[in-house]
């Protein structure tokens, strides 16, 4: 779907847009990446909610336009404001009302077309059942067989495989959630790693990329693969759910689409099979906390969902396996930085380096600490992710096995991910 000046204004519609009235801000759950098309620069919008059903590119003076809609201001607000930025054109009222208005059909201004949809969506998603697979033949082979024989293909890409080390005290894995094909050096080194386990329950905690409601997000849902149903411990999510309260959000959309976790998944059914019950547990952000706290468990509802979490591994450690998918540094024009990621890349592995330091030491305080130190400035995905593992088993200690930045010459952009194999005392 595209959005430009041309293609907008020549929309005939019905509708009317008060040049009076405040538009609806642009709503803020949606992954905005700058990109070309046709030769121009232009924006890819996507929606993990799915109220967009395809891509939107915007364009044009459709770039200007959303950067104008604040909530505050109105249709003549704008028109001003584009003739102060032309030098004195001026641009039609009507034309500008008529682009907002297919804005807002295409949902993507936070009016109320856009809280009545999401409000039918969340409450239709959360009577499902199961989650289906929402990237096979996109990310990864639909085909069992098919699939089999590409993950055969990326745990053989780091090359042969020797015996393995029998790791004393194995807890888990931090592993990669970026595209398969591009990390499948560093996926391969994690899960060859865990080849020997034999894990009746698994931990699974991802970066919740469109979870803005809550800290977390669970989901009673089986999560369906080509290879098959993984069942979801439903007992264990309740539990979680009950002592995290405010903490936990109360709906489960944030699964729907999401990567992470899914990604893992496919792994650990090749390696596994239908041994083990997941625990999907997908994390938001403590970027607005990273200021007046020093651990998640400083935030009440964090620290008894993190307690729970605790008694969840108690049960059956010698079974039992956490999974943080996640991501590290994310840099450049593609992350909404100003500079190339290669102009950032050195400081941006220095606080991996930092972090990954802080995990190998079991120190959650030094770890929150280096976000705090940098603001997030490197946008490392995985940080509310680590932070809570770290709080939730004291003496969690990371041993490094592989480390990567992908590069995308394209954007400038870069991002970094690693392999670490988690370890504590039983």
């Amino acid at each position: 779907m595209l959005f430009s000046w041309k293609n907008c204004s020549s929309i005939k519609t019905a509708a009317k847009m008060k040049k009076e009235e405040p538009i609806p801000r642009v709503r803020e759950d949606l992954e905005v990446i700058p990109t070309s098309y046709q030769g121009q620069k232009a924006l890819l919008v996507r929606d993990f909610l799915g109220l967009i059903r395809d891509p939107v590119i915007l364009q044009g003076d459709a770039l200007q336009i959303i950067g104008l809609i604040d909530g505050k201001r109105t249709v003549r607000d704008i028109q001003l404001e584009l003739v102060r930025l032309k030098d004195g054109v001026l641009v039609d009222a009507e034309a500008i009302g008529r682009l907002i208005l297919e804005l807002d059909s295409a949902c993507l201004l936070q009016s109320s077309r856009y809280q009545s949809e999401k409000g039918r969506t969340l409450t239709d998603y959360l009577k499902l059942e199961v989650r289906p697979s929402s990237h096979a033949g996109v990310s990864y082979p639909a085909r069992p067989e098919e699939l089999r024989a590409f993950l055969d293909s990326i745990l053989t890409s780091a090359g042969q495989e020797g015996p393995g080390e029998a790791w004393d005290g194995l807890c888990g894995l931090v592993v990669p959630h970026i595209d398969l094909e591009t990390g499948k050096k560093v996926y391969a080194s994690a899960y060859r790693s865990i080849r020997s386990a034999r894990p009746r329950r698994i931990l699974l905690l991802g970066t919740g990329h469109s979870l803005d409601d809550a800290y977390f997000g669970l989901t009673e849902k089986n999560y369906e693969t080509p290879l098959g149903l993984v069942k979801t411990d439903r007992k264990a999510v309740r539990t979680l759910k009950k002592a995290g309260g405010e903490a936990v959000s109360p709906y489960d959309i944030s699964h729907r689409r999401e990567h992470s976790l899914e990604f893992q998944l496919i792994f650990l059914q090749h390696l596994f099979g239908s041994s083990f019950t997941a625990v999907p547990i997908l994390c938001g952000s403590f970027g607005r906390d990273l200021a007046r706290v020093s651990r998640p468990s400083d935030i009440p509802d964090v620290a008894r969902f993190l307690a729970a979490l605790r008694a969840l591994w108690e049960e059956d450690p010698a079974h039992t396996l956490f999974i943080a998918a996640v991501d590290f540094s994310h840099i450049g024009h593609k992350f909404g930085d100003r500079e190339r990621a290669s102009s950032v890349l050195l400081e941006a592995k220095k606080h991996d380096q930092a972090l990954i330091a802080a995990l190998a030491a079991a120190d959650g305080r030094a770890f929150w600490a280096e976000s705090r130190k940098t603001r997030d400035r490197y946008n490392v995905c995985g940080f509310s992710t680590l932070a809570s593992l770290l709080d939730a088993v004291p003496g969690l200690k990371g041993r490094l096995l592989d480390y990567e930045f992908w590069k995308e010459e394209a954007t400038q952009s870069a991002v970094s991910y690693a392999a670490i194999v988690l370890l504590a005392e039983r």
